[in-house]
């Protein structure tokens, strides 16, 4: 009898209600448009710019955060998934791979098949729909939390503001180089094309 009421206690921690509230909302002078930037354990790893975005259908794996763990691609297992939305092609991952993701408290562990791309990103890891369902999650960039049930009671994490400053910044940076590469070919082009014109 006693260890039905301690199960019943566990479960009335799981079905708490997981709301957001203007209290909150971060006052330091984020803007709350910034993405949810948050840190967590993968693997060993304290993994610091990890994207937590809902509209994602996949969990990615940078390549470059990958070879930090000190990983061998002997691990990975071949995919025949295909990644839109990279660079506006398609991303052919390196493969899958699935890794222990947890807090490092002990509110959250579970294991995540992660898409392993070669790409460059200011993140080192994209969290989507599939684990944030997982985990029976709930993200919110305006909040800048992503908070999940546990048998202790609904747990958050924070965001950082100054992680996902940094990430946008990168982010820019890479697309105007981005765009001035992808002007530079053009010219090129138009100057070859013009030399060969009689």
């Amino acid at each position: 009898m006693v260890m039905k009421l301690a199960r019943d206690g566990e479960d009335d921690k799981l079905a708490e209600p997981i709301t957001f509230s203007v209290i909150d909302v971060p006052m330091n002078g984020q803007a709350h448009g910034d993405p949810l930037v948050i840190t967590l354990l993968i693997e060993k790893l304290g993994v610091k710019r990890i994207l937590v975005e809902s509209v994602s259908s996949v969990e990615v794996l940078f390549y470059d955060t990958f070879k930090r763990m000190e990983l061998s691609d002997d691990i990975l297992i071949p995919s025949t998934y295909r990644i839109y939305g990279f660079n506006e092609t398609v991303t052919v991952p390196k493969g899958e791979v699935t890794l222990k993701v947890s807090d490092g408290e002990g509110y959250l562990d579970t294991l995540t098949t992660f898409y392993v791309v070669d790409f460059v990103s200011p993140y080192e890891v994209i969290g989507g729909r599939p684990w944030i369902a997982s985990i029976k999650g709930v993200a919110s960039a305006y909040h800048q939390r992503l908070r999940f049930p546990t048998y202790r009671g609904v747990v958050e994490v924070i965001g950082d503001p100054q992680a996902a400053r940094q990430c946008m910044q990168l982010d820019i940076q890479q697309n105007e180089e981005k765009r001035s590469r992808q002007r530079r070919q053009k010219n090129k082009s138009k100057e070859i094309k013009a030399g060969e014109e009689p």
